[in-house]
Formats: structure tokens, C-alpha cells, sequence
């Protein structure tokens, strides 16, 4: 699989945030604007010092595709996944009255009173600490512009589709100064496409990676944080499985139930999107087929590592997992990882979680290599 200006058999990579070193939440950040730090500043120090620990976690493990694991700090970093950007885009209402009902698990939606645009830089400081931190391919992660438009109670624009056009134009912005950094890959979280995709979905994206001389990896998220439904088995699990995921009082039946991959497809295939990335470990092949069934003909991502647990797999496990995947996807467009992100997971554990991962690829990769 080509990443970057190499070619990489089965390459390994994580997806997005891992736990971060417990000394380092909720270290304020000193920068102006928002988004820069000042120079020599401690914080900065202290960010680029986690992402350098983070960093040495993967390369210690013999991952491929090194990930920035989405150091951006404070006391709730989950939550920081969005708000990040809501804060560094004009337009939005962060506080007081304006802030809405939790849209999606426990993140509650900020509104948009006006045009947005990009104010300051998204992740050109997380570019620079991951790429001083190694020499491997690096990739940068983003939350979705769907999950961004969809988490906004938007007073604004006249629907999500426009609201969303104005994400995408901010994120074409940022990425275009990534990719003129030397970012080799940004990779895009979608975590509500499994309930479905529409053409604005489509048009948005497209929009975003416009005229950007990078790859593009998107993770369509089944779900983690705190029990999501984005991850709900189906009909087979008890319903209040379901119910605590939700802190609300709207019942079960007011959500629309999670189809992850079939809901991703056709529509996915009308994307520029280099590689598609999506749990399979604990799914297995009802979301492989739609690959097959749908002409998938690009890279995709498996994840075979399932973050849910605290048990680490073993060499074998992963392997037997990869193995479950070639019958789907030829090994020269497969990459294989986490099947999402580690951050409720201990550090030591997710370490572990990622030795295995490398431990399992490289005996497909050696069973591989035989058959030439």
C-alpha cells in the first residue's frame, strides 16, 4: 500500500488519541493567537514534550504511519476533540445560554450565530511537534466537518448543508498549509456517518480536500467513548446498554439505529478519499462485504485491534484477524490498525495493544512474502 512516497506492506498505524501521559492534562496552553504558542513558552514545551512521549510509544512498537494521538490538552480531552475547532472558527457561541442539548453521547452542541471561517490554524503546532518527533510518515487527525456540522445548533446558515460548505472552506485552509509543512497524511473521523450519508456529506468532503497535495484517510467511527450507540451490536443487545450511553431522557426509540458500513455505502464511493478506515475486529464480515458488494477499489484501513477491551491480544489473534480481511481486500491496498481510539485506555495497555498489532502483521507479512 503506497503511504506517503513509499510503498509499505500491510502498514500499521493507530487511530487518532491515546491516553495522554497523566502529567500532562489539563496543562494550560500559553498562545496567542489561539493555535500558536508563544515561543519558549512552557506549555509548548510541555505539548511537544507529550507528543514526543506518544510518538516514542508507536516507534518503540515498530508502527509504520506515526499519529499525532491528538495531544490537545485540558481536563477532558474527549470533549476536546470538537470544541478545538468550534474555538479556532468565527461564528460560534461557545457559552451561556446558547449551548444546546448533547447532539451526539455526551457532547453538548455549541451554536452558530455567524459566518464562519477559520480564525486560527487547526493542527499546524501538532504537525510540527509529531514530524519533529520522528522520521516515519506522519498523520495528522481531524474531527469530521459531518460530525462538526451535525454537533452545531446552527442559527445561521440556512441548513447543515451550507453550514457544512463553510466548515469545509476552513478545512481546506488548514490543510493546505499541512500539506505545504510535509504532511503526509490527514486523516478525517466521521463518526456519524453509520447513520447514513447524504450528498452534502459527499459535496462537503470534496470540498475540504480540494487542491491538497496529501492523502486522505477517513475512520467512519462505529463508536467508543462511554458505551456510543455508534457501536450498538444490534438487536441481540439488552436495551439498557443502550440507554446508558445517554444522558438524557429521550428513550431508544428516539434515535435512529447505527448501520455502520452499509450505511457508509454507495455513497462513500462518490468521495476523493485516498483510504477508507473502519472497525472489523469485532463486526467481522457483514462490514467487510459491503467493500466487495460495493467495488471498493481503493486502500482501506482494517481495524483489528479492539480498543473496547483491556485484554491485549495476542500475535496470533491479529494475525488470524488480517488473515479474515485478505479474503476481502487484496494485501497490496490493506493497512491495519486500532478500530479506534485508545484514550480510555491505560497508556501500558495500549502500548501492549500496539505491540501486538505489529507482532500479528508481521507474520502475515512473513506468510506473505513466502507465497512469491
Amino acid at each position: 500500500m503506497r503511504v506517503g512516497n513509499q510503498d509499505i506492506l500491510l502498514p500499521t498505524s493507530m487511530v487518532g488519541n491515546t491516553q495522554n501521559p497523566r502529567w500532562y492534562d489539563g496543562h494550560s496552553f500559553a498562545q496567542y493567537p489561539k493555535g500558536e504558542f508563544i515561543y519558549d513558552a512552557i506549555s509548548r514545551e510541555a505539548f511537544e514534550d507529550a507528543v514526543l512521549a506518544l510518538v516514542h510509544d508507536q516507534e518503540l512498537a515498530g508502527i509504520d504511519v506515526i499519529s499525532d494521538a491528538r495531544v490537545y490538552g485540558g481536563d477532558s480531552p474527549y470533549a476536546q476533540i470538537i470544541y478545538h475547532y468550534y474555538e479556532r472558527m468565527t461564528g460560534y457561541k461557545m457559552s451561556g445560554g446558547n449551548i444546546g442539548l448533547p447532539i451526539y453521547s455526551t457532547l453538548f452542541a455549541p451554536t452558530c450565530i455567524g459566518e464562519v471561517k477559520r480564525n486560527f490554524p487547526f493542527h499546524l503546532a501538532t504537525l510540527r511537534a509529531t514530524r519533529k518527533a520522528t522520521k516515519k510518515p506522519v498523520k495528522i487527525s481531524y474531527v469530521g466537518l459531518g460530525v462538526l456540522a451535525a454537533a452545531t445548533t446552527n442559527e445561521y446558515y440556512r441548513d447543515t448543508k451550507e453550514l457544512a460548505m463553510a466548515i469545509a472552506k476552513a478545512f481546506n485552509e488548514d490543510f493546505k498549509e499541512l500539506a505545504d509543512y510535509g504532511c503526509d497524511i490527514i486523516q478525517m473521523d466521521e463518526f456519524v456517518w453509520p447513520y447514513g450519508m447524504g450528498d452534502w456529506e459527499v459535496e462537503a468532503i470534496n470540498a475540504a480536500m480540494e487542491g491538497v497535495d496529501c492523502q486522505f484517510w477517513v475512520h467512519t467511527c462505529w463508536g467508543n467513548y462511554s458505551g456510543t450507540p455508534g457501536y450498538n451490536p444490534g438487536d441481540d443487545t439488552d436495551k439498557d446498554v443502550w440507554k446508558a450511553s445517554v444522558l438524557d431522557s429521550r428513550s431508544k426509540d428516539a434515535y435512529d439505529a447505527p448501520q455502520r458500513a452499509a450505511a457508509i455505502f454507495p455513497k462513500v464511493n462518490d468521495t476523493n478519499i485516498t483510504a477508507l478506515n473502519y472497525e472489523v475486529g469485532r463486526t467481522g464480515p457483514d462490514d467487510l462485504k459491503p467493500l466487495l458488494d460495493n467495488n471498493w477499489d481503493r486502500p482501506f484501513i482494517a481495524g483489528v485491534i479492539d480498543v473496547k477491551s483491556t485484554i491485549t491480544e495476542s500475535a496470533d489473534e491479529v494475525a488470524d484477524r488480517i488473515r479474515d480481511v485478505l479474503e476481502f481486500v487484496p494485501a497490496e491496498r490493506l493497512g491495519v490498525g486500532t478500530d479506534c481510539g485508545m484514550s480510555n485506555l491505560p497508556r501500558m495497555i495500549a502500548a501492549g495493544k500496539l505491540h501486538a498489532l505489529v507482532a500479528g502483521t508481521e507474520i502475515v507479512r512473513k506468510e506473505l512474502r513466502a507465497k512469491k
